[in-house]
């Protein structure tokens, strides 16, 4: 695992606005703790040796076979056994991207390589990984192109983390799509989905095969049974968590003009809630620092992404009120640089 990922609030004891993890901090958690509060006596009892439930659950509402749905420890689990499962294979990240697939992939002896285009997928790679929304960038890749890329490259297997999905009005692979493709699998993160980051919840769907030689490396247990109780009554109240897409489109559309008019930012094009910036001047480290301990604002450095330096960083939109404060804090910060 590589250090330096979002949301490090553990290191201040100050944050009041969490712009560094792509999660959207606004959605009224207090009936999900009251429900929880009263399965506490579960946790006296192991859970399910596997998330069978929760899987049965979750292929119910995508219209899937359970045999299709693979539910894991928050969606980095999934790339585990993913690099677990096919390891030492040639393995092509597209990049920038999450730094889990290139370190898991490593740790299960792959040969990893970097590309940068669909368009230019390396021959020799039996593994693609992308990430679609994208993180860092909140771009998401035009969904024809990429199953093209797919249908001619049927000899290699396709790690689609839509992890984002929640976050964009573009169209994306539907997981019955994928289920049609013996060559894809689908992330997912209800953790991402339904803000609830410290319960870590995530699942896989594609093709049974491909679900079944992945989850015979799950290990019994992974998933806690606070977390499957708390996936149940998600799925149960998933009209409470809607996002108004198209009222967070135009808050980031503002933001991101906001932060260009600074003068000392450049913002990326983004297809999501997810902003991208470079500073012209100074590095993301240190302005991370200041707004962190001088107003307690909480943004991600990016620089540990590949293909990324010191002068990235990136957040996540939130209300208009907290972006608006996000931005005084940086106007500050150049006052004083």
């Amino acid at each position: 695992m590589l250090k330096g990922h979002g949301d490090d609030t553990y290191k201040y004891n100050n944050i009041k606005i969490n712009f560094s993890s792509n999660v959207y901090n606004h959605f009224n958690q207090e009936p999900l703790f009251c429900y929880l509060a009263d399965k506490l006596d579960h946790i006296a009892s192991y859970p399910e040796p596997e998330p069978y439930s929760l899987e049965k659950s979750i292929a119910a509402m995508l219209s899937l076979r359970k045999e299709e749905v693979c539910v894991t420890n928050g969606a980095t689990e999934a790339i585990y056994l993913i690099a677990q499962t096919f390891r030492r294979s040639k393995t092509a990240i597209l990049m920038p991207a999450f730094s889990e697939y290139a370190d898991a992939c490593r740790n299960h002896e792959h040969e990893v390589c970097s590309f940068y285009s669909l368009q230019q997928l390396p021959e020799r790679a039996q593994m693609v990984w992308v990430c679609n929304p994208n993180n860092p960038t909140g771009m998401v890749f035009d969904k024809e192109l990429l199953l093209e890329s797919i249908t001619k490259n049927e000899d290699k297997l396709f790690v689609i983390d839509q992890s984002y999905a929640p976050f964009t009005l573009s169209p994306i692979l539907t997981p019955h799509e994928a289920a049609l493709h013996t060559n894809i699998i689908l992330l997912h993160s209800m953790t991402k989905q339904f803000a609830i980051p410290g319960l870590r919840l995530g699942y896989m769907t594609g093709c049974e095969p491909m679900i079944e030689q992945i989850r015979k490396q799950r290990m019994p247990w992974s998933v806690n049974q606070v977390a499957i109780d708390a996936g149940h009554y998600l799925l149960a109240h998933e009209d409470n968590y809607r996002i108004d897409l198209y009222a967070l489109m135009q808050e980031r559309a503002r933001m991101a003009s906001d932060l260009n008019a600074l003068g000392i930012v450049e913002v990326w094009p983004s297809d999501t809630h997810i902003l991208l910036c470079r500073l012209r001047s100074g590095h993301a480290s240190a302005l991370k620092e200041y707004l962190a301990t001088e107003h307690g604002i909480l943004i991600r450095d990016a620089s540990n992404f590949d293909g990324l330096d010191s002068s990235f960083f990136r957040i996540a939109v939130q209300t208009r009120k907290e972006n608006e404060q996000l931005i005084d804090g940086i106007r500050k910060w150049m006052e004083i640089g």
